[in-house]
């Protein structure tokens, strides 16, 4: 039979189940009886009557959640920046945990820099120390938008590629559904999720939400109705997306939301006091308009009002009307403040009234498709605390910038002039990686450290010298050489690399100390690009020698990628295959980059660019063709990156 693999805790609550004579709780039976679950999904029997979809690739969800506690799934968090007060305030996770000891809140918001995916998996699994019993069963409001499947790219001000949308329609589907499927158990009992969708997938993933959350749980298909020019079409223009809102359980909370009126509804009002029957105290009065309860209870006292002859004499503001389910919201247009020049970034009023709706100051809100930050940024101007997960780089600085100048965006608290500054500073947030740096999780590296090395080697085209490389640059970890010059391989099989040290200026001089002060010219370390807070850096040596310390570094993916299809001991170091690899992964990174910039009256130009990536083709790419990204701080104060 198959070991259940429970923890203590869950060990502690089927005895208390025992005990009391009740049922466990249910998210353990994928863990107690992992094939009867899996066979007989106690869910999908519970949904039998709603419809569903089947296609390639479908999973219970007993399967899906089973294999969550599988151990190459779910990814340690780990600090990255930390900021208290707007400061960096640090860079290890000792500093942040340090903080949370001594502060009086055990809480910081977070953006997270990683798949999604395997956060979520973290969140499941209730085990990491920075979010354990502080996110799952805890979380009020989820709010996605993911990308729409449109078989194109999204591109920033710059043309960036900000990420790819190229997901087919089955896989599309199934992605989606597993993250629902772990979003649902994430959310608090009384909590809601509002999924956003446009015309092309909306139908699909309603019917995969009923599936997930059931029908019974549907409360909306909310329409976001926006204007834009008329075009040509041969078709009605398309002016629309769908938000499907779903609560967990029926018991679920929705605060009022309260709009500007028509000009329509207005007129009808002011016209139709006569014929609408208005009572007070509880009886029924006409519907959409909000009354001046201090007023109509004065005029009442005061014998100004007549019962019988109410809209004669009643004192009213017709100020505003209950929001129906379709939202008439602006787009963000090209000269708005709000505006952070990226690709798909929604609207802030669409998120504050989402987020109106179904939480309350203190609540936690989440979004795993961030993008730009949008619902960081509204949950934080509404007193509301905040998880964020995007993967993209462009997306994590954007983000980082947008809260730290959060003061300089537009106040959203009621009864503000237009266009007043929100004018305080960020509540503490960090910046953490998912999977940045516990590969033990998924090989087990001192078994494996020959084989490892042999691989992050091959990755950059660089064989394994057999000479005694550790002896002739009196250094340790030393495992081949680029164009004669030493290559270290950064050893994370060492429990402490893993955890607590980081690729800085200090690690850097520790090797110029270790080798004597005579090591000169170009110093190579491959390593994980989270085990670093610095990129490549010119130190000198005790003879005022420089030296290039160029960090070649790789994504946590692409190793969990490996460990999943391959045999790491049978993994070619073939470029063929590394490719393959990126492809597979959906990454590129760089085995080195050759740029140079200079400064002209318009800013920056970029003079040269070489890259080693090669395309779908297995050819070098051409000029920029192989640059994704350019950041760039101008006033770089060698503390807070702010693009």
């Amino acid at each position: 039979m198959a070991k259940t693999n429970l923890t203590d805790e869950e060990k502690q609550q089927i005895m208390e189940a025992i005990n009391e004579s009740t049922e466990p709780p249910p998210e353990l039976m994928p863990k107690l009886f992992p094939h009867v679950a899996e066979k007989y999904d106690v869910a999908i029997l519970d949904k039998a009557k709603i419809a569903t979809l089947e296609y390639a690739g479908k999973r219970s969800d007993a399967a899906i959640l089973n294999q969550t506690f599988a151990m190459e799934s779910g990814s340690p968090l780990q600090a990255e920046r930390f900021f208290n007060e707007g400061s960096l305030s640090g860079h290890t996770q000792l500093e942040l945990l340090d903080f949370l000891n001594k502060s009086k809140t055990d809480w910081v918001n977070l953006i997270v820099q990683g798949d999604n995916l395997q956060f979520l998996k973290t969140c499941f699994q209730n085990q990491d120390p920075l979010i354990k019993d502080k996110v799952k069963g805890k979380v009020k409001l989820v709010y996605i938008d993911p990308p729409f499947a449109t078989k194109s790219d999204f591109g920033g001000a710059g043309d960036e590629k900000s990420y790819s949308d190229k997901v087919v329609a089955a896989e599309f589907i199934e992605g989606v559904r597993e993250r629902l499927i772990l979003l649902r158990n994430i959310l608090a009992e009384d909590g809601s999720i509002y999924v956003h969708l446009d015309y092309k997938m909306s139908h699909y993933i309603k019917v995969i939400l009923d599936e997930v959350f059931g029908k019974n749980n549907f409360r909306n298909d909310i329409v976001w109705f926006y204007r834009r020019w008329t075009a040509a079409s041969d078709s009605f223009q398309n002016m629309h997306d769908s938000i499907l809102w779903y609560s967990k359980t029926h018991q679920y909370n929705l605060n009022k939301v309260h709009i500007e009126p028509t000009e329509g509804q207005r007129k009808k009002h002011e016209k139709g006091w006569d014929r609408n029957s208005v009572y007070i105290n509880g009886k029924r009065q006409p519907q959409l308009i909000i009354y001046n309860k201090e007023k109509v209870d004065a005029a009442i006292q005061e014998g100004r009002i007549d019962i019988n002859e109410f809209a004669r004499k009643v004192v009213i503001d017709i100020t505003k009307t209950i929001a129906p389910d379709v939202w008439e919201i602006n787009y963000i247009n090209s000269q708005a403040k709000e505006r952070v020049d990226y690709p798909t970034q929604k609207p802030e009023a669409l998120l504050e009234r989402i987020i109106r709706a179904s939480s309350n100051p203190g609540d936690l809100v989440m979004d795993v498709f961030a993008g730009s930050g949008t619902t960081a940024a509204v949950a934080e101007k509404l007193g509301r605390r905040w998880i964020v997960c995007d993967f993209g780089k462009h997306a994590i600085y954007t983000m980082q910038k947008r809260i730290l100048r959060i003061g300089e965006s537009k106040d959203l608290n009621k009864n503000v002039r237009a266009n007043k500054k929100y004018g305080k500073g960020p509540q503490p947030f960090c910046v953490v990686s998912c999977g940045a740096y516990d590969f033990s999780r998924i090989i087990n590296l001192r078994e494996n450290k020959d084989a490892y090395i042999n691989f992050v080697l091959g990755l950059f085209q660089l064989p394994r010298d057999s000479k005694n490389l550790n002896g002739k640059y009196k250094l340790v970890n030393i495992y081949g050489e680029k164009d004669g010059h030493p290559v270290e391989v950064y050893p994370v099989w060492e429990d402490e690399y893993l955890k607590d040290i980081r690729i800085d200026e200090d690690y850097l001089k520790q090797i110029l100390i270790q080798s004597g002060g005579k090591l000169r010219g170009d110093y190579y370390i491959i390593t994980p690009e989270t085990c670093t807070v610095i990129g490549d850096t010119i130190l000198k040596n005790d003879s005022g020698k420089e030296v290039h310390f160029k960090l070649l570094k790789f994504p946590y993916k692409v190793l969990e990628e490996v460990s999943r299809n391959f045999q790491i001991t049978e993994q070619p170091n073939s470029q063929e295959n590394v490719n393959h690899l990126i492809n597979a992964t959906g990454f590129y990174f760089n085995d080195e980059v050759e740029i140079a910039v200079k400064k002209i009256k318009e800013g920056l130009k970029i003079t040269k660019f070489k890259t080693g990536i090669l395309n779908r083709n297995g050819e070098k790419f051409n000029g920029l063709e192989g640059l994704a990204m350019l950041l760039v701080d101008v006033n770089y104060d060698n503390n807070i990156f702010d693009m």
